[in-house]
């Protein structure tokens, strides 16, 4: 994903380190359905890009990319654990 040329964003970056094929998009306009606050993947990809300045669009994606940085970091600790147990 590049911005028109110039530098990602750290938000396009956190995007790319999830990787091409996650389901972050769908499930961040999931929960914004939920919430209540309508949104297209169009929109949010300007909000990643910086094009526009929607905080609770940044917000919810954030929070769901945390939930899943923190959800592979316990898989990786627990093959670790499997990995190590005698």
């Amino acid at each position: 994903m590049e911005n028109n040329g110039k530098t990602p964003t750290s938000l396009q970056l956190v995007l790319q380190k999830l990787g091409g094929k996650s389901s972050i998009m769908r499930d961040t306009l999931d929960r914004l359905q939920e919430r209540g606050i309508k949104s297209s993947k169009s929109t949010l990809y300007q909000a990643i890009a910086g094009r526009t300045h929607r905080q609770e669009l940044v917000e919810v994606f954030l929070e769901l990319a945390e939930e899943e940085f923190e959800r592979r970091r316990q898989v990786e600790e627990r093959a670790r654990q499997l990995i190590d147990k005698d």
